[in-house]
Formats: C-alpha cells, sequence, structure tokens
C-alpha cells in the first residue's frame, strides 16, 4: 500500500469514528492553540520593542546622561559631582568624533500646556534642529527648530500630532500662541510646526505624539537659569561601530570634565535589543512549555484511542497480513492515521492560536490604555506547530502501531 491509499484509509477510517475523532482533534487543537497564542504574545512583544527602538533611531543609538544617582560602595548615593553635560561636549563630539554619524542633546520634564485658557499635562523636550536627522522624524506642517531659534533664543515651539488633535481639535495652530508652565513659570511660545504621528510607546505617560519641542537654549536661559543639559542622544554610522562611537564619546567628555567618568552614565539601543530580545525569549519559552503540557495530555488521548483502535481491528489486521501485507504496511497504515489526527488538529489549533493571540493582545490593550499590543503569528511559530503536531502523532502513535505489526495472522484472524 502506499503513502496515497493509506492517507485515503486513514481518512476512511477517521470518518467512521467522528465523535472518536471530534474528541481526539480537541485535545490537539487546544494545545497547539495555546502554543501558537504564547508565541504570537512573544512575538508582538518582539515587535513593539523593536518598533520602539526605531522610533528613536535604530539600533545605532546611543546616549549619555547625567543620572540623579549613583551606585557606590553597594548604595545608591545622589550624584554630588560638580560636572554636567554641556553644549561643548556636543560641539566636541560632532567634531571630534569619526564613527559619529549625527548627534543632539535634549532636557525632558512634564509642563502643563495651556490653548485658550484650558490646561493639560504635556511632556516637554528641549533639543536642537538635529533632533529630526537624529530620530528621523519629520514635521507633518510647518517647519522643525532651527539654528536661528538656538542662536536667539526665540520663545517658539512644535506640537505633537496628539496635541494638535486633542488641544487644537484639528485646527490649523500654527502662528497661535500656546502658554507653558513649569513650576509656576509661565511663558508664551508661539507654535511653528506640527510632527507626523509615531503612535503611542512603551512608555505610558510619554507617547511621541504628546510632546512639545522647543530650543533648548530658549530653556536654558527662559527656565532652567543654566546652560548645561540632561541628555545627549548620538547615532553612530552603523550598527557595527556602535561599540567604537561609544569609546570616542566617553573620551570626549571625560576629557572636558578632568577625567572624571564617575558623573554620567551610557545607553545603547544594540545593547537594550539583545537584553530585551534575550528576556522576551525566556518569558515566551517559559509560556510555551506550560503551554506544551496539554499537548503531551493530547497525546496520552492518542495513545489509548489509537490501541483501542488496534483492538477493534485486530481481525483486519489479521486479513492483510493473510493477503500479504507486511509488519512494515501495518505499522505505516496505523502511524499514518495517528500523523494525520496530529496534523488535522495542529492546522486547527493554528487558526484557534491566532484568535485566542488576537483576544489576548486586545485584553493587554485594554488593561495598558494607551499601548496598542500586536499580535503576530510568524511562520517559525506555525512550522513549530505543525512539527510538534507531527512528532506527537509519531511518538505516541508508534506503540499502538508496532503492537498491530507484531500480530500473527492466524491469531489475528481468530480473534473476536
Amino acid at each position: 500500500m502506499n503513502i496515497l491509499e493509506n492517507v485515503i484509509s486513514a481518512f476512511a477510517i477517521l470518518r467512521g469514528s467522528k465523535l472518536r475523532t471530534i474528541l481526539t482533534l480537541l485535545g490537539i487543537t487546544i494545545g497547539v492553540a495555546g502554543v501558537i497564542a504564547m508565541m504570537s504574545f512573544g512575538a508582538g512583544a518582539e515587535k513593539l520593542l523593536m518598533a520602539e527602538i526605531n522610533n528613536i533611531g535604530g539600533p545605532s543609538m546611543f546616549g549619555v546622561y547625567r543620572p540623579g544617582y549613583v551606585r557606590k560602595n553597594g548604595r545608591w548615593q545622589r550624584n554630588t559631582s560638580p560636572h554636567h553635560l554641556e553644549m561643548e561636549d556636543l560641539r566636541d563630539v560632532l567634531s571630534e568624533c569619526p564613527s559619529v554619524e549625527v548627534a543632539t542633546v535634549e532636557g525632558s520634564y512634564y509642563i502643563s500646556l495651556g490653548v485658550d485658557g484650558k490646561y493639560q499635562q504635556t511632556y516637554l523636550r528641549a533639543t536642537t534642529n538635529e533632533y529630526q536627522q537624529v530620530r528621523e522624524w519629520r514635521t507633518e506642517y510647518g517647519r522643525f527648530l532651527a539654528d536661528t531659534d538656538m542662536d536667539t533664543w526665540t520663545k517658539v515651539c512644535v506640537i505633537g500630532s496628539k496635541i494638535w488633535k486633542e488641544q487644537f481639535k484639528g485646527q490649523d495652530p500654527i502662528g497661535k500662541e500656546v502658554v507653558i508652565s513649569n513650576f509656576g513659570n509661565k511663558k508664551r511660545f508661539t507654535v511653528i510646526g506640527i510632527m507626523e504621528s509615531r503612535g503611542d510607546g512603551l512608555e505610558r505617560g510619554k507617547s511621541d505624539d504628546n510632546m512639545l519641542f522647543i530650543p533648548i537654549t530658549t530653556a536654558q536661559k527662559r527656565f532652567w537659569g543654566h546652560d548645561n543639559v540632561g541628555h545627549i542622544m548620538v547615532r553612530a554610522k552603523s550598527p557595527l561601530v556602535v561599540e567604537q562611537a561609544l569609546k570616542e564619546v566617553r573620551t570626549i567628555i571625560m576629557r572636558n570634565h578632568g577625567g572624571d567618568e564617575t558623573f554620567f552614565r551610557t545607553w545603547s539601543a544594540k545593547k537594550g535589543i539583545e537584553n530585551a530580545k534575550r528576556m522576551i525569549f525566556i518569558i515566551e519559552t517559559v509560556l510555551v512549555v506550560i503551554a506544551s503540557v496539554s499537548l503531551i495530555v493530547a497525546g496520552i488521548g492518542i495513545l489509548n484511542i489509537m490501541l483501542v483502535s488496534v483492538t477493534e481491528r485486530i481481525p483486519e489486521i489479521g486479513l492483510r497480513k493473510a493477503v500479504g501485507a507486511k509488519s512494515f504496511d501495518i505499522r505505516l497504515q496505523f502511524l499514518t492515521e495517528s500523523v494525520l489526527l496530529c496534523l488535522i488538529g495542529s492546522l486547527l489549533g493554528i487558526a484557534f492560536g491566532a484568535v485566542a493571540g488576537k483576544g489576548f493582545a486586545w485584553i493587554v490593550g485594554k488593561f495598558l490604555q494607551e499601548l496598542s499590543w500586536p499580535s503576530v503569528i510568524t511562520p517559525e511559530a506555525v512550522l513549530i506547530s505543525v512539527g510538534a503536531g507531527a512528532a506527537i502523532g509519531i511518538f505516541f502513535g508508534y506503540y499502538p502501531a508496532s503492537q498491530a505489526a507484531k500480530l500473527s495472522p492466524i491469531d489475528a484472524i481468530r480473534h473476536t
């Protein structure tokens, strides 16, 4: 009997015992659906992570910042260093670091933004005109901050699309005045542009679309009262030279600040991606292992059903052997039935798993409110599920198939 005949015969046998087939398929379907749902959840987390990394400029990005607290002698202590990051550091990084493509500075904090007398909490980011190039982010309407704005400390601002839609109700805000309030210090700024929408980010309350941008020199002179900057954002010429670029930037900053390497810290998008992917993989593996328990239970069910099927069909086995069927043919027939059951269950499980994954992502999105969690069915997840179904069919179907193949033709024919 060839493989096609085996498959046709297996379909006929399974169709003849509909209730038994459905109950067996149910176990496999639930198990595979659980695996698919967990893997889609993990793939969604990875997609969300990569979208966030791309929003800040991609894997070539890294930064330098002065933390408020540093860890010394095993304890967290306030950063009392007299050194701060300055605009001079940025100029030296741009002129003396060959592995750096572009860099900018920024200072960020929450403010109250007033439009027509109505105030709403917004995230302010004071930066330079290079910010657009660093983050590869453009204005949808109007323009971004310019060098002349930096030189003359002009009171202009660029708003995110969410501010435009919520506080300006989608009307043209270019040229209109807003009030920026910070610790009782209120200043009027003129809107000169609207940024393209970037969507919600991972950090709650800090959606890019809910940000407002002003020249950092304006913030220094009109709000802060000093020339320090909070953060230097840098993009290397490629992900391959991030470590070299980071080393160059560290050298420049230490030189500018008397060799002090304790007052600042660095971060790297590339390293962050590696750490996050490792954590996602661990969590995903744990979830998949837990979901796979139902697959093992389903496999035991298949083992039981196939043993029953062998017992019921002993006379048929004896007749087939009597007319020339070999033990290999008998074993292959029962293995085909087992594997077919598991493959059908796997395909159904993939479909149900995709629906369950989307439902799970929707629930998570509801809890996180501002965050839209994606559900991603990867080709790897489908291949793993189909492979797992086939493996379970072979593993748990082999013993019953072997028992059937060992039967003596005469004893099988006499069996009643």
